[in-house]
């Protein structure tokens, strides 16, 4: 049975309400908009009845807290009142009522408008959740095709294997951190972070187009085969602007686009492929360069052994203000717990977030 809230001053009125519907719905009665709001936090309303005119806090004030607080606003509230002045009807609708019932009211077309009132919620309610379920479906289809892809850019790499799933896991804890600091919190929005982490592993999607006789070497690299190889950031910020302007989803190729053409630029202006210096490299390229060499450092290669974590951290350390955003770097170090507690787990992760790997 659905449940109305009556908040009404006289009691009279509640009674002869709770006596019309009694038969039809659940009721609770309260007779100032204080009682309403405390009745209402207990949540499950079909819908309000209110009466404008009450004494201290009026239908109209009710209303504008009820819709500025979240655990109110899905609910439905219908004026009940014996104001017969357009302006009153406007303003009660501007306010976010859904009907505006007048006294005296005839018992049968109130109980229609109500019956269509929580129809209509329910409808709405109905939607929504559709709409929501419909978009998480259409996330995790970005988020697989994103991780299969990476998996096959990095498939085709036999020297650092594991790499792009790996700096996704640190680049996640560590983004997801700087969100919260307050210095952070208006250039790093949930909605901005959670297309950079779906994007980052990614950041190197243009070793695709990298010869093998290159991208599968061993040993160091010539200074042309370097120049070969510097061309992946190039590449790989060039296909996301390519799909920008062609996937509904802007925001998410133009922070790809970032990472994947920034991630090698060097706070002192000596990086690639732009040489931009300082806070004109993308926030978020700043936060993948740090992470990229953390992992770089901390895992095996065919010419090193890997670096343990406090010795990664000490030469990330030594090239802040050089190859890497000083503020960045200070955060980095603050949270260097549970970066080497996620360097520990990384391979469980991985599993658990089931990337796609080919071996």
């Amino acid at each position: 049975m659905d449940k109305i809230l009556v908040i009404d001053d006289s009691p009279v009125q509640t009674t002869f309400l709770c006596s019309i519907l009694k038969d039809d719905y659940e009721l609770t009665a309260r007779h100032t908009a204080q009682e309403g709001l405390q009745a209402a936090r207990e949540g499950g309303w079909s819908l309000s009845l209110l009466d404008v005119v009450m004494p201290g806090m009026d239908g109209y004030e009710m209303m504008r807290i009820l819709k500025s607080t979240p655990c109110y606003k899905t609910i439905p509230v219908i004026f009940l009142t014996a104001e017969t002045r357009a302006e009153s009807e406007v303003e009660g609708f501007n306010c976010g009522i859904v009907d505006y019932i007048t006294k005296p009211f005839v018992p049968i077309v109130m109980k229609k408008r109500i019956e269509t009132q929580i129809a209509l919620a329910e409808y709405e309610r109905s939607l929504e959740e559709k709409v929501a379920e419909k978009v998480e479906e259409i996330e995790s289809m970005y988020d697989l095709m994103t991780i299969s892809f990476a998996g096959l850019v990095e498939s085709r790499d036999g020297v650092t294997g594991g790499h792009l799933k790996n700096t996704s896991l640190f680049f996640k804890l560590f983004i997801e951190y700087l969100m919260e600091l307050p210095q952070y919190r208006d250039e790093l929005p949930e909605s901005l972070v959670r297309r950079a982490c779906r994007s980052a592993p990614l950041h190197d999607v243009g070793k695709i187009v990298i010869e093998d006789a290159v991208l599968r070497k061993a040993g160091g690299l010539s200074k042309e085969e370097f120049e070969q190889m510097k061309m992946h950031s190039v590449i790989g910020g060039d296909i996301f602007a390519f799909i920008k302007g062609r996937i509904p989803d802007r925001e998410f190729a133009e922070v790809a686009e970032q990472i994947a053409r920034y991630h090698h630029e060097k706070w002192n202006g000596s990086g690639y492929p732009d040489g931009l210096k300082g806070k004109n490299i993308p926030l978020v390229a700043r936060i993948m360069s740090i992470v990229d060499v953390y992992d770089a450092l901390t895992s095996k290669r065919p010419y090193k052994e890997p670096f343990s974590h406090e010795r990664a951290m000490i030469m990330i350390a030594e090239k802040s203000g050089i190859e890497f955003d000083p503020e960045l770097v200070n955060e980095f170090l603050n949270i260097e717990d549970r970066i080497k507690a996620c360097l520990h787990v990384k391979e469980q992760m991985i599993t658990e977030q089931q990337y796609f790997m080919v071996h």
